[in-house]
Parts: structure tokens; C-alpha cells; sequence
């Protein structure tokens, strides 16, 4: 019995021992224990903050907290379809449109593809059905479209025109007549927002939403 606390003490001093040269190696700040498993934090944004990226201003879109590493941008800016190349409303399947080929090639790769994180399928899009979220809204069957009550400044621009990519309500009543494409024009004036579906002969005008790693954006 004498023997086996003796071992035991010796174990118990080797595991000591063991402990502390481990300590010792890996004891620099990058490497150590505590910096293997502390969870990585970022800066945290609020929906509306103006940030930089790839020297452009864009805004802050949904909130995005300090465990994430990367946020969500509207561009502040308006792209014309005409100056890069899309001069067809060919848009009634927006996978296989200019307008998408346009942004998942061309407008990505001036982004840089490396500083954007894919997100639901997308990396780069346009204004969609969960971002409608963000907006104070009622559906109007007999007009397809939707009046604004509550929009936030840095969405609803105003007097400014641009397209989301909300499909076309499937319950459209009286409207046969014309030839609805899956998206809609965001209108303001000073006193009025809405949100108004698009027709086969409609010029868009889109600000990009991106998702963008927080380290890509400018300090």
C-alpha cells in the first residue's frame, strides 16, 4: 500500500511538471490556451451605420453583433442598368437574367470576390422579401404593390428610384392586362413611399446588397 502512494505521488508530480513545461511553451499570447478557445470578436454595426467598402459608401442593412464575421451592406449609391450593358427587361426569371449574371460576375469581381461571404445562395443581390422586414408595409391586391408607412431614411431615399427582387404576388386581381415582371420599384417623394411591381418595358435601377467580411471593410 506504502508502494502505490509512492507511485502515485511521483504521477502526480510528473503531471505537475508536465503542466507547467507545457504552460511555458505555449505561453505566448497568439498560441496560449486561453487565445485557442476565446471566441473571435468583431466590431459589432446597427442597421443604418454608414461604412466604406472598396472605397464606396454603403449602409449597414441588419444588424449584425460582435460573433459575426461578417455584416450586411446596401450600397448608398444608384446603379443604371443602360451604363453596364443591361438595356433588355429580361428579368421575368431573375436566375437566369442579365441583371443577375451581371452582379454574380462583373459587379462581384470589382467588389473583390475574396472580402464577400455567400449568404443564402448569394454573395451579392438585390432587395429582397426578408429585408422588407425592415419596412412598415400593406399589400394592395387590386394595384400590386404596397404602401410604405414606415421606412427608414437610408432605404427610402428620397426622390430615388431602384428595383428589389420580391416576386410578384401570384394573386394579382384585375391586372391582366399587363405583363408583370418578379420585381418591384422602390418610389418616394417627400410625403409618399411605394413599393410598385414592374412591367415588361420598366428601366431598373438597383443598389446592391452585399455581404461582406467585416475585416474587408474600410477603417
Amino acid at each position: 500500500m506504502k508502494k502505490r502512494s509512492i507511485i502515485l505521488i511521483v504521477l502526480l508530480i510528473m503531471l505537475v511538471l508536465g503542466l507547467v513545461a507545457f504552460s511555458k511553451a505555449f505561453g505566448k499570447k497568439d498560441s496560449s490556451i486561453k487565445e485557442i478557445f476565446k471566441q473571435e470578436k468583431y466590431q459589432a454595426y446597427k442597421s443604418g451605420d454608414l461604412v466604406s467598402f472598396n472605397n464606396q459608401d454603403w449602409y449597414v442593412l441588419h444588424d449584425s453583433s460582435e460573433n459575426d464575421n461578417y455584416v450586411t451592406l446596401i450600397y448608398k449609391g444608384i446603379l443604371y442598368l443602360e451604363e453596364n450593358g443591361i438595356a433588355e427587361s429580361d428579368y421575368n426569371v431573375y436566375e437566369s437574367s442579365d441583371l443577375n449574371k451581371y452582379l454574380k460576375e462583373d459587379f462581384t469581381n470589382f467588389l473583390g470576390e475574396k472580402n464577400l461571404r455567400e449568404v443564402n445562395g448569394y454573395k451579392v443581390r438585390l432587395f429582397n422579401d426578408d429585408d422588407l422586414k425592415l419596412l412598415n408595409v400593406k399589400y394592395d391586391d387590386e394595384t400590386d404593390s404596397y404602401d410604405i408607412t414606415d421606412c427608414p431614411d437610408f432605404i427610402c431615399l428620397t426622390n430615388v428610384f431602384y428595383a428589389t427582387m420580391i416576386s410578384t404576388n401570384s394573386s394579382v386581381q384585375g391586372l391582366d392586362e399587363l405583363e408583370h415582371l418578379n420585381y418591384y420599384n422602390l418610389s418616394t417623394t417627400y410625403d409618399t413611399y411605394k413599393l410598385e411591381s414592374l412591367v415588361e418595358d420598366s428601366t431598373l435601377f438597383v443598389r446592391p446588397v452585399v455581404n461582406v467580411y467585416k475585416e474587408s471593410i474600410n477603417e
